[in-house]
């Protein structure tokens, strides 16, 4: 599991393991996608910003958020370069580059506009992607996400609320949970119509698997890379262990939880084409 998330190499993983990981709705962990590609580029751009802050020569003069950003738009090209550059590793680097240089250019970095760029950026090189099941399910939850947040972050602006420690916090899990229904719902007609089922505690496995992941495995992977031309990978590998039995205890245990899986039949192609329409 330590070398898919590393490297996207997933021959290691067992049978038994990839269908406890669908059938408890954690799949999306074992492909280096949008979420790995946010918390490997996002660490890049949050060190370095971090680093440039701490020097006030540049902090109180240069514009350090623009210089963090390019360099977490390398990072996720760097990242993606050593990551078996499958096509759901080519739209997370894709979205994180024009997220990156919509920072850069003083854009909003979350918006509906920069999801449609990358849309068109992968099918303007990649145009049978829009037949991909992974295409098609990437962006629709991606859509979904940042519609219901852009939702979101307009009604607290209007608020004038400032959350504290403990809000944020309840946010943070809260963010996990409503994360999860959103693109569960968004995604939930694809997978009807391409697989023919349905998971039932995806919300449950998800609020204990992604913050472990986004915590403790995700970080210690970068740390893995940061490390390993030292010889001192030991450390945060045995690290990221620790959260990946964590995950593959959560999923296993959902996995078996009394209807966790329900099989549909085919749907057919004039509702599935209905719901596509409803969602766009």
């Amino acid at each position: 599991l330590a070398a898919a998330l590393i490297t996207g190499e997933r021959g290691g993983i067992s049978q038994e393991t990839t269908d406890a990981y669908r059938d408890s709705g954690l799949v999306h962990i074992l492909s280096i996608s949008g979420q790995h590609m946010a918390i490997m580029a996002g660490a890049v751009f949050a060190l370095l910003r971090f680093a440039l802050a701490t020097i006030p020569a540049l902090a109180l003069t240069q514009p350090i958020k623009k210089w963090a950003a390019a360099g977490g738009a390398i990072g996720a090209i760097l990242y993606f370069a050593i990551s078996g550059g499958s096509a759901a590793t080519l739209r997370s680097a894709i979205m994180m580059v024009v997220m990156f240089l919509a920072i850069m250019l003083g854009r909003p970095a979350i918006a509906m506009r920069n999801v449609a760029l990358a849309a068109l950026l992968i099918l303007i090189v990649y145009p049978e992607s829009l037949l991909d099941v992974g295409f098609q399910m990437s962006f629709a939850a991606v859509a979904a996400l940042v519609a219901a947040y852009e939702a979101i972050r307009g009604h607290f602006e209007r608020s004038g609320m400032t959350p504290g420690p403990a809000m944020r916090a309840g946010l943070f899990l809260g963010g996990i949970l409503f994360s999860t229904l959103i693109a569960g719902f968004a995604v939930t007609p694809l997978s009807v119509y391409h697989f023919h089922a349905m998971q039932h505690y995806a919300p449950l496995a998800n609020l204990i698997a992604v913050p472990v992941c986004n915590l403790l495995v995700m970080p210690a992977a970068l740390a893995t890379l940061v490390a390993l031309p030292f010889g001192l990978e030991a450390a945060p590998l045995w690290l990221m262990g620790i959260g990946i039995d964590v995950m593959g205890w959560m999923a296993r245990f959902v996995a078996a939880l009394p209807g966790a899986v329900t099989n549909v039949a085919q749907v057919p192609d004039l509702a599935f084409a209905s719901a596509l329409m409803g969602g766009l």
